[in-house]
């Protein structure tokens, strides 16, 4: 695995055990693409990784990796991870991109899927069938199959930007 790759892995794997390596790997092999204006500002955020990496490398040795290239599902989740940890600094609800990365797969219905089950059930299919339907938005109008289910939404969830369905999940489920 190229050192980048690990970089993003060390985000979320905080204890280290690679069980979920061909998860996060496949999910590093989606191109993220945004249907509703603004979510593209998702994919910038994940492309920032890279320039987090580049500062952390410092030196000869670095990566040029180019913000030219598309951001990967991986990278985009992880960059909204790092988001949701702002919005929930300092609060009782105050979490790592780590630990909210893992409360996205959740939602997404792909937290399970650790290297032995990737194997057993041949998950690169269904992990692929799951997230073309939070980038195409056929999920659920209560956001059920997205990154952001509601148990009581204001909006269809699937017209409206990923941040503000952040902003309503933040809201309902940790009451700010």
């Amino acid at each position: 695995m190229n050192r980048y790759f690990e970089f993003l892995c060390s985000i979320v794997d905080e204890d280290g055990s690679r069980e979920y390596d061909k998860l996060l790997k496949e999910l590093h092999g989606i191109e993220f693409y945004s249907l509703i204006p603004n979510d593209d500002n998702r994919g910038e955020d994940g492309k920032q990784l890279r320039k987090k990496f580049e500062n952390e490398e410092k030196g000869p040795q670095s990566l040029s990796l180019s913000l030219n290239k598309p951001c990967t599902v991986l990278e985009m989740l992880i960059g909204l991870a790092y988001r949701l940890e702002f919005e929930s600094a300092n609060s009782h609800w105050e979490k790592t991109p780590g630990e909210w990365f893992w409360v996205l797969l959740d939602n997404l219905g792909l937290g399970w899927y650790d290297n032995k089950m990737f194997i057993q059930m041949k998950g690169a299919t269904e992990i692929n069938q799951k997230v073309g339907v939070f980038l195409d938005r056929h999920y659920k109008s209560d956001g059920s199959g997205g990154l952001f289910p509601l148990k009581e939404p204001q909006k269809d969830q699937r017209r409206i930007e990923v941040w503000y369905q952040m902003s309503a999940y933040i809201m309902e489920n940790y009451g700010i």
